[in-house]
């Protein structure tokens, strides 16, 4: 399914609003069968579109929903639930440049698990804008959002990259990711406390 149908921007819906007005406002003024036909077919047209978008989820949509799910499962300190939703190795790029491959089980075994459920640490995504999206191919999107993580009233919060690659299984997986200032954004690292 194309983006364009799956996942339509918001011009698409204010545009498909707008024809619906007038030509509802034009077969309320004349009352013909032209008009109502127009009409008629603008609100068909409409409701296609509505109905492609809630039935296919684009490449955009599943990464949104996948690290909404990361940030419950860590929230909820649910390690298994969290590392569903990544890559068998994916690449970490915090403070010092260099990418670092780490693997699901090194995840699994960080000290990160143990430091949520001490400190109790509230974890929460936000701020996933359209214009900060990234399709690299059919098969990757790179998406941008701000992330927080919450304990004792302290707040930490970040400006992430989150990569997502189609995985053989056809589901679209954490393949990479990038943390930075949340005001500088692009243009200093920082790295996530206690990650691996």
């Amino acid at each position: 399914m194309p983006t364009f149908l799956s996942d339509p921007p918001l011009a698409v819906y204010v545009t498909l609003a707008l024809a619906v007005i007038v030509c509802g406002g034009v077969w309320w003024n004349r009352r013909d069968r032209r008009s109502l036909i127009v009409f008629g077919c603008v609100m068909a047209l409409t409701s296609i579109v509505v109905l492609l978008d809630r039935l296919f989820e684009s490449p955009r949509e599943e990464a949104v929903r996948r690290v909404l799910a990361m940030t419950k499962a860590a929230d909820a300190r649910d390690s298994d639930a969290f590392l569903s939703n990544l890559a068998d190795t994916f690449q970490y790029q915090g403070e010092g440049g260099q990418p670092k491959t780490i693997s699901r089980d090194d995840l699994r075994k960080s000290v990160l698990w143990e430091v949520l459920k001490q400190y109790n640490v509230h974890v929460a995504a936000w701020d996933f804008a359209r214009d900060d999206v990234t399709e690299v191919d059919a098969n990757t999107v790179e998406i941008g959002f701000l992330a927080k993580g919450e304990a004792d009233g302290k707040q930490a919060p970040m400006y992430l990259r989150a990569r997502f690659t189609r995985q053989p299984d056809g589901t679209m997986k954490l393949s990479g990711l990038a943390s930075f200032d949340p005001i500088k954004r692009t243009n200093e690292r920082k790295s996530l406390p206690y990650f691996p």
